[in-house]
């Protein structure tokens, strides 16, 4: 990977290219290909991500290139894995506050003989939905999303002692660390958004 690699028509295949497995996190099978290649984690993904913003998404056109596969299969293998430009949603997004008017209006539809099909694509929503509606007046109550960084509190001890040692420490280079030295595949936004948690926790403590 030099820079005469920078085209991603003419980058070419890692040596070792293990095969992803179904419903696996885009950044664990990044991991896996940058240990199967003695490359660091971090390095391979910044890599794959490339300038200006190495530190979130990767490219997938890059991910097929080196590791030998295309982006249609990655993206059927892989979860997490983000096309460019992005997908745009077929349906719309419906608010909680707006959802009792919608059932009310999809159940009325209802009366005139409409099938699940044909009010799903009139209200521009999935099926489920839809059935739903027709089930109870009541919209189901919504659900609750964890917070992010949950998938951190194994290495909340390793973040800790890091933060301890280097107050400093920028949560780019703790991010690193994690995913080269602690067997962590994490995205940088969820090592941030953890880190500064913490700090802000530590602040009200007086450390």
């Amino acid at each position: 990977m030099t820079g005469r690699d920078r085209d991603d028509g003419r980058l070419s295949p890692l040596p070792v290219r293990p095969r992803p497995a179904a419903g696996e996190p885009v950044s664990s099978y990044v991991r896996r290909l940058a240990i199967a290649n003695h490359l660091r984690p971090s390095y391979l993904h910044g890599y794959l991500a490339g300038p200006p913003a190495y530190l979130h998404g990767i490219r997938p056109e890059r991910l097929a290139a080196l590791s030998g596969r295309t982006v249609a299969a990655l993206d059927q293998a892989l979860a997490g894995l983000t096309r460019y430009p992005p997908r745009q949603p077929s349906r719309s997004v419906i608010r909680a506050a707006d959802k009792p008017d919608l059932f009310a209006a999809i159940r009325r539809d209802a009366q005139d003989g409409h099938s699940i099909r044909a009010l799903a694509a009139r209200h521009r929503v999935h099926r489920r939905t839809i059935r739903q509606a027709l089930a109870d007046p009541v919209p189901p109550p919504r659900k609750q999303v964890p917070l992010r960084g949950y998938a951190l509190d194994r290495l909340h001890g390793a973040i800790m002692a890091m933060l301890d040692a280097e107050p400093g420490l920028s949560v780019r280079h703790a991010w690193e660390r994690l995913l080269d030295e602690h067997d962590a595949a994490v995205s940088y936004a969820t090592v941030r958004d953890y880190v500064m948690r913490l700090r802000t926790g530590m602040r009200g403590q007086g450390t």
